[in-house]
């Protein structure tokens, strides 16, 4: 039987693990960087923080390359956002890889999972019900869409803005209401909330000037990010980063879903 090692990460590791024990398969956390006896290495997502140390919770700043080096060839790996250097990396090692976020299942289930750990969030930070709040939600994606559906149930005034023509026609043809870019001066003066959901600079130094002093803004994209928190705390805005939302609000849920996704991909490519 393939042993399989999941790096230990945080609390979605620990659940994925029990479950692929239970499913009859060998597996256990690792948290050490010994991985020469193992034929599966599960990482987490994303596999990579602050853009160039892997992501575990042993090690502060571990070099990403340097882990790549004591994987060796004929392994597999799992993890999240698998950069096209990693990727280069793999293959040049022989190294076979599955990134969870190629997963069709896996990252709508993911989604839903951060929309609604978001939310949650939200209402503890906030001392202000969501009820008719004005609320500018920047990307309308897998999470930008599954943060929209659950919003609806608050009765907020929620407007998208999505830098792809597609995506804003795409939320149109939900009923939801869109603004574009040249909208923003006359909106975030009135605006409560800004949900960040791209990894894309989408607002300029001058719209942190005009967003009223009482906004909450989220930040749940990856790297590069969206929002600049130098500029929002330059302003005095409450600015919230939201790394690994599943992993802090639904670390069960999250871990069934990996394992399922492993088990999922072992027994297609038995």
């Amino acid at each position: 039987m393939k042993e399989i090692g999941l790096l230990s990460v945080d609390q979605r590791q620990i659940y994925a693990n029990k479950i692929l024990n239970q499913k009859g398969y060998s597996s256990k956390i690792i948290s050490n960087m010994d991985f020469n006896h193992l034929d599966i290495v599960v990482c987490g997502i994303p596999i990579i923080k602050m853009s160039e140390y892997l992501n575990c919770d042993f090690h502060s700043a571990f070099p990403i390359d340097t882990f790549l080096d004591l994987l060796k060839p004929g392994q597999l790996l799992f993890g999240g956002g698998i950069t096209p250097a990693i990727r280069t990396k793999l293959n040049q090692r022989n190294i076979s890889f599955t990134d969870y976020l190629e997963d069709p299942l896996f990252v709508w289930n993911n989604a839903y999972l951060t929309a609604e750990g978001l939310i949650g969030k939200i209402i503890i930070d906030t001392d202000f019900s969501l009820r008719n709040k004005k609320i500018l939600l920047i990307g309308f994606g897998r999470c930008g869409m599954n943060i929209a559906k659950l919003l609806e149930a608050f009765h907020c005034e929620l407007i998208i803005y999505d830098h792809t023509p597609g995506n804003n026609a795409r939320a149109s043809s939900f009923s939801y209401k869109t603004i574009l870019s040249s909208d923003f001066n006359d909106f975030l003066p009135d605006c409560d909330l800004i949900i960040n959901t791209v990894p894309k600079k989408v607002l300029s130094d001058f719209h942190y000037e005009i967003i009223k002093k009482n906004c909450f803004l989220y930040e749940i994209a990856s790297y590069p990010y969206g929002l600049d928190q130098g500029l929002a705390t330059e302003h005095d805005l409450s600015f919230y980063t939201c790394p690994g939302i599943p992993g802090k609000y639904a670390s069960k849920s999250a871990g069934e879903i990996i394992a399922k996704t492993i088990i999922s991909n072992l027994e297609r490519n038995q």
